[in-house]
C-alpha cells in the first residue's frame, strides 16, 4: 500500500490503513484524518480510534503535514488565502491516489481532524464541499473560505472549557455549517448522548450537523486537559458517518 503521495514533485508521507477483508470489487468509504500541530500522523493513528470494525468497511488515510520554521506541523503557508490553503491540493492528491489504488465509493469521502487538524478539516469541508460527504472535528477552529463547494454533514465536538481553542470558535463554525447546509437553528438531542450531542436538521436529514459540547475535562491520568481527544470519539465518528446515506 502507498506510504507517500507525490505533490509538485515532492513526496508527502501517508499512512494507509486498509480494512481486513478488503475486496477490490466492493466500493469502500475513504476517511482522511489530519493530525494537529504537535502530534504526528503515526501518533494520532494510535489515539483517534477510527479503525474500528464496522458493517461498512472504510479505508483510513493519515497524511503527514509539513513543518514551519519552528518545527511545528502546518497544513498551510503563511499568507495563504482561506480558499487556497496549501494542503487543499494534498487532499486532492490523496483522493486521486487512493482512487487509483483501491475501489472507493466516491460519494462517501470523509475528513476528520483534531486541533489544528480539525481547523484544516473544517476549512477543507467548505472548500471541497462538493466532494466531501461528511466532516468530524474535535477542538478545531472556524476559519474557512467565504464560499463553500456544497453541503456537507458534520459532527463538531468541542469542550466548552477548552483553553487552547475557545468554544467561541466552535460556535462560529456551527453557524457557518448551518448556513452551508441550509439548516434551521433549532436542535434536538441525538446520539451519541455520551458526548451531549444535539442534531440540527430533521431526522433523516441528508446533511445534519451534530453539535457535541464535550464534558471530558481530564485525561485518563487525571490531568486537566479539555482540549483532548476523548475516549470512544473515533468509534462515535465512524458510527455517524455510517448512518449517512
Amino acid at each position: 500500500m502507498p506510504d507517500h503521495v507525490t505533490l509538485d514533485g515532492a513526496a508527502r508521507g501517508v499512512i494507509v490503513a486498509v480494512p481486513e477483508g478488503y475486496r477490490p470489487d466492493r466500493p469502500h468509504s475513504l476517511v482522511v484524518a489530519f493530525h494537529g500541530r504537535t502530534n504526528s500522523n503515526a501518533e494520532v493513528r494510535r489515539y483517534f480510534g477510527l479503525e474500528v470494525p464496522t458493517e461498512e468497511p472504510a479505508i483510513v488515510v493519515y497524511p503527514a503535514s509539513l513543518k514551519d520554521a519552528r518545527g511545528l506541523n502546518v497544513w498551510s503557508d503563511p499568507g495563504d488565502a482561506p480558499d487556497r490553503l496549501r494542503d487543499f491540493r494534498l487532499f486532492d492528491t490523496v483522493l486521486e491516489t487512493m482512487a487509483d489504488a483501491y475501489c472507493l465509493d466516491m460519494g462517501r469521502v470523509f475528513v476528520v481532524g483534531h486541533s489544528l487538524g480539525g481547523s484544516f478539516a473544517n476549512s477543507l469541508a467548505c472548500a471541497r464541499g462538493g466532494v466531501i460527504r461528511g466532516l468530524a472535528s474535535v477542538g478545531g477552529g472556524s476559519a474557512r473560505p467565504k464560499n463553500c463547494g456544497g453541503p456537507v454533514a458534520a459532527m463538531v465536538l468541542h469542550n466548552p472549557r477548552d483553553e487552547q481553542v475557545p468554544v467561541s470558535e466552535a460556535l462560529r463554525l456551527r453557524r457557518a455549517l448551518l448556513a452551508q447546509d441550509g439548516l434551521p437553528t433549532g436542535s434536538e438531542p441525538d446520539e451519541p448522548h455520551r458526548y451531549n450531542c444535539r442534531r440540527y436538521g430533521a431526522e433523516g436529514e441528508a446533511n445534519p450537523v451534530l453539535w457535541c459540547p464535550l464534558a471530558d475535562d481530564r485525561t485518563r491520568s487525571g490531568r486537566f486537559y479539555p482540549h483532548q481527544w476523548p475516549q470512544g470519539v473515533g468509534q462515535a465518528i465512524m458510527a455517524f458517518f455510517a448512518r449517512l446515506d
